[in-house]
């Protein structure tokens, strides 16, 4: 039964501990107190002497309640007794500092309201019951009024005097546990902040995951093409071959590089993870070796660029991420296009038009295999800067357009 729970539950006793503790604690402080009037009241006590033991005195006594190690504590113990839902510690702060010592204070007082209720309401109640088996001399002066109930009352009003520290520990268990989120968790500022970090941490980790797919990937289709082409002018063209081979190692070594980079960022930790100057540093002015990489890889490439100093005008961002929009878009193309590929980066009104034609667009394929990470990782690059990206089927070929926004384009 709901009405009988606080006398029969664990969690009950759990908490009564933790109650307990407290009132020895504030029982320490009430002895200190009645101590230091005793003898502020004796005249053969120096008051100098007071007024020192009472300042040294009360630098030790309230050194807990702004001690971290004591907060800490407060907040193991209120897991394990309370079974309260304490969040993880707060970030070092006068607020939360405050924020502790009021739940050490209120510790101490309602754990001197359940220490009162055990110490007094439950020898009282055991010394009623004892009182109707044996009227002594002895009972009748702690019980006071209560030794003139007859039993027909005495024995009702001794329960209740047993069992109702019982549901005082339980009703101050309900109000810790509630006040436990608040004063001991961080507060509503520190959750936000809490909130915005691990969104910045989840967006580092996005763009590096990004990155690693984007570099790799590109890296194992050129590579692909590259060791497809060899193989088939091992024979007949061995010059090409060789050529090939190397541009293989060439395009291995620089993949290696980027995975490397990337490695290097995450062992680093997250505290550098969402750093700009740790982003990959290809740009739009990388744009000709990675035409020149797919040429060697068998596509016949057409490419149009802007003036050099146009593209140097460019947000440092928006040429990085320009740049990483161009590469997978050529990547997709080369692995389920075909040989022409037209790529065209022109500067506008308000920032970059990107523009990648494939002359051969396998529908199908694109739709099964290329649907995947690297084109959710374009849209998440575009859509940070705020531009917008689309792709899909026109002219018998597979199109591909992206705008990103510019501070540095003239309006």
């Amino acid at each position: 039964m709901p009405l009988l729970a606080p006398l029969t539950s664990g969690s009950t006793l759990r908490a009564g501990v933790f109650l307990v503790v407290g009132g020895i604690l504030l029982g320490a402080y009430v002895v200190l107190v009645v101590g230091f009037a005793q003898m502020a009241a004796d005249p053969t006590v120096p008051t100098a002497a007071v007024v020192a033991l009472v300042a040294v005195t009360a630098v030790i006594a309230l050194a807990p309640v702004a001690l971290r190690p004591v907060h800490a504590l407060e907040r193991h113990a209120a897991r394990a007794l309370l079974d309260a839902d304490v969040p993880p510690e707060p970030a070092p702060s006068p607020n939360a500092r405050a924020r502790g010592a009021a739940w050490y204070l209120l510790h101490l007082a309602t754990g001197g309201i359940a220490t009162f209720a055990v110490l007094g309401a439950v020898p009282m109640g055991v010394a009623l019951l004892v009182w109707q088996l044996d009227r002594g001399e002895l009972l009748r002066a702690p019980l006071g009024i209560l030794a003139g109930l007859p039993p027909v009352l005495a024995v009702p009003v001794a329960l209740v005097l047993v069992t109702v520290p019982a549901y005082v520990v339980a009703g101050l268990r309900a109000v810790l546990r509630r006040a436990a989120t608040t004063l001991l968790g961080p507060s509503a500022a520190e959750r936000i902040a809490a909130l915005e970090a691990s969104q910045r941490r989840l967006a580092a980790r996005n763009r590096l995951a990004r990155e690693l797919h984007d570099t790799v990937g590109h890296a194992l289709t050129i590579t692909t093409l590259q060791a497809a082409a060899a193989a088939r002018a091992f024979d007949r063209d061995p010059a090409f071959a060789r050529s090939a081979l190397a541009a293989i190692e060439e395009t291995g070594r620089a993949a290696v590089a980027d995975l490397d980079r990337v490695l290097g960022l995450l062992r680093a930790g997250e505290d550098r993870q969402d750093r700009d100057d740790d982003a990959p540093v290809r740009t739009l002015a990388d744009v000709p070796a990675l035409v020149a990489e797919a040429r060697r890889a068998g596509a016949e490439v057409t490419l149009e660029l802007p003036e050099p100093a146009a593209l140097a005008a460019l947000a440092p961002v928006t040429s990085r991420e320009a740049f990483a929009v161009l590469r997978e878009a050529v990547t997709n193309a080369l692995r389920h296009g075909g040989r022409r590929l037209a790529v065209s980066v022109q500067v506008g009104d308000g920032g970059l038009e990107l523009r990648v034609d494939n002359d051969l667009a396998t529908t199908g394929r694109w739709r099964r295999r290329g649907a995947g990470r690297g084109l959710a990782g374009l849209r998440e690059r575009v859509g940070l800067l705020g531009g917008a990206v689309r792709w899909g089927p026109a002219d018998g070929g597979w199109r591909l357009r992206a705008h990103l926004p510019d501070e540095g384009v003239a309006r």
